[in-house]
């Protein structure tokens, strides 16, 4: 997938990491809880930092 959108995407634009998971935190209506994932990821690299 990477190497996909290194031949498509401008430099800046690109993704740096592809991470697969189970499942994605929603809502009972079905939407994505994007807070959810922003706060995974800041847990994340405060215990790499």
């Amino acid at each position: 997938m990477i190497e996909w959108v290194k031949e498509r995407i401008s430099g800046y634009k690109r993704i740096r990491e592809v991470e697969f998971v189970d499942s994605l935190p929603r809502t009972p209506a079905g939407k994505l809880l994007r807070r959810v994932l922003r706060e995974k990821e800041i847990e994340k690299i405060k215990k790499v930092s």
